[in-house]
C-alpha cells in the first residue's frame, strides 16, 4: 500500500469514526427518539463488518459520543434549569412527581443512582437534566460517565460485535430481518412509554 492509498484508508476510517461519534451523540440526546444503545450497536456493526473500522477506534468513538450527549443534557439543566423541565418535551417523560423523586435519589445515593439511572430509558434523559439543574458535582458526573463508558458501553459494544459477526456468517438477509424487528420493538417501546405509564424509579 502506497502513501496515497494509506492516506485514503485513514480518511475513510476517520469518516466512519466521526459518524459513530455523531450517531451516539444524537441518540444519547434523544434525536431520533432511540435509546443510546442504538449508537453503540451501530459502532459494533461497523467494527464487525467494515474492514477499515477497528474495535479500538469504534469503541472510544461511541463512548465519547455518549459522554458528549450526557454533558449536553447536564449543561442544559445547569444553564436553563427548571425552565427546561417545565417544557412539554421533557414533561411528557418526567412530571413534577418524578422530578422530585429523582432529586431525592440524587441527594441520598449520588453517583450510585446516576449509574442505575442509565438502565432506565427514556427516564435517564431527564435524570441527566435534573443532575445539571440541582448542580450535581460535575466531577462525580464525569466519573460515573467514564465508568459506564468502559463497562456498560464495552459490554454492549463487544456483545453486539460478536452477534453481528455471527449473523454475518449466516447471511445479510437475517441481519435485515432482525434489524427490522429490533427497530419495530424499540419504536413500540418508546411509543408506549411516551403515551402510557412512565418507568418506575427504584425505592429509596
Amino acid at each position: 500500500m502506497n502513501a496515497a492509498e494509506s492516506s485514503l484508508v485513514s480518511l475513510e476510517a476517520l469518516y466512519w469514526c466521526g459518524s459513530i461519534f455523531l450517531w451516539s451523540l444524537f441518540t444519547g440526546v434523544g434525536i431520533p427518539p432511540l435509546p443510546e444503545e442504538a449508537g453503540v450497536l451501530y459502532a459494533a456493526s461497523l467494527a464487525a463488518l467494515h474492514p477499515q473500522v477497528h474495535w479500538f477506534e469504534a469503541w472510544p468513538a461511541a463512548t465519547l459520543g455518549i459522554m458528549a450527549a450526557d454533558m449536553v443534557l447536564y449543561g442544559i439543566g445547569r444553564l436553563w434549569g427548571h425552565k427546561v423541565l417545565a417544557s412539554r418535551w421533557v414533561a411528557r417523560i418526567l412530571d413534577e412527581k418524578k422530578r422530585q423523586q429523582i432529586e431525592r435519589h440524587f441527594h441520598q445515593h449520588g453517583m450510585k443512582f446516576l449509574l442505575v439511572a442509565r438502565l432506565l430509558p427514556p427516564l435517564r434523559t431527564g435524570v441527566f437534566i435534573v443532575a445539571g439543574t440541582i448542580r450535581f458535582s460535575l466531577l462525580e458526573f464525569l466519573i460515573a460517565d467514564a465508568i459506564y463508558g468502559v463497562v456498560g458501553v464495552g459490554l454492549v459494544f463487544f456483545g453486539g460485535t460478536a452477534i453481528v459477526a455471527l449473523i454475518h456468517q449466516v447471511g445479510y438477509w437475517l441481519l435485515a430481518v432482525l434489524g427490522a424487528i429490533v427497530a419495530g420493538a424499540v419504536f413500540y417501546y418508546f411509543y408506549r412509554k411516551l403515551h402510557g405509564a412512565t418507568p418506575k424509579l427504584p425505592k429509596s
